[in-house]
């Protein structure tokens, strides 16, 4: 039971050396630049930084809500703060 992140960064690119995986130089998203997204089994890039393991009180339905559009979200909300 892991989750995997819509982007998966390089973690060594500029912007992932500024800790800033989502804008990855080199980043690649299953199911678009590489096979993935609704694949039984499917061969992730970087694991150790890009799969996460859920806990088990974490639901699929929950963990669902966690990738894209929780980032997405989460990202808008701090670049807005950093602009007023």
């Amino acid at each position: 039971r892991v989750v995997v992140p819509f982007i998966l960064s390089c973690g060594s690119c500029r912007e992932c050396v500024r800790q800033k995986p989502t804008i990855c130089e080199q980043q690649q998203q299953p199911g678009f630049t590489m096979p993935g997204s609704f694949a039984e089994f499917v061969y992730i890039p970087r694991a150790e930084r890009n799969v996460t393991v859920l806990p088990p009180n974490v639901s699929f339905v929950e963990a669902a809500a966690l990738g894209c559009r929780f980032t997405t979200a989460y990202r808008a909300v701090n670049q807005q703060g950093a602009a007023l």
